[in-house]
């Protein structure tokens, strides 16, 4: 990867924040692995307070920064949110702005857990990773308006690809 091509996390700031900042200084494009529309399993339709087998988008994909393979998102929205999505471009622009300008969702709060995992087969290949890499997993739920759950998303990287930086001041 090219020296400093990292995205720098403040804590406390929403992800999408961060990465618009970074794609403004590298080139970043998206591979689509899958997307369409699907019936949820208990694990999605708990966090997103949906009923069981209820309908929900479902999008993967991997970014790549200057040309290197550098996170593979896992994004599921609940499609009644959302109808007609799928039909949608996924591969040039973040997608909270397609939920902004589309369906007029604004994002009121991200909850995120940071850990660092195992990289499976799947995303050593994706990634490139050797035999034995971690990997840092960021899972975020998304809430709109009214606090309503619309999003859940699994964002697997290599863990040099994010910096988390904190700061705090007493004034």
């Amino acid at each position: 990867m090219a020296e400093g091509a990292y995205i720098v996390r403040h804590i406390g700031e929403f992800s999408f924040i961060a990465d618009l900042d970074f794609a403004k200084e590298h080139s970043v494009k998206y591979e689509i692995l899958r997307k369409n529309v699907q019936e949820c399993n208990r694990y999605i339709s708990k966090i997103l307070e949906i009923p069981l087998a209820s309908k929900i988008f479902y999008l993967e994909r991997v970014r790549y920064v200057e040309e290197h393979p550098r996170t593979i998102e896992k994004i599921y929205i609940d499609y009644k949110k959302v109808p007609g999505i799928e039909e949608m471009a996924f591969n040039h622009e973040p997608l909270y702005l397609i939920l902004k300008r589309e369906f007029g969702l604004e994002i009121l709060q991200t909850d995120e857990e940071i850990i660092i995992v195992n990289a499976n087969e799947k995303e050593k290949q994706l990634l490139n990773l050797p035999d034995g890499a971690e990997v840092l997993m960021l899972k975020e739920k998304i809430l709109i308006q009214n606090y309503e759950p619309l999003q859940y998303t699994e964002i697997i990287s290599d863990p040099d690809f994010y910096r988390f930086k904190s700061e705090m001041s007493l004034r």
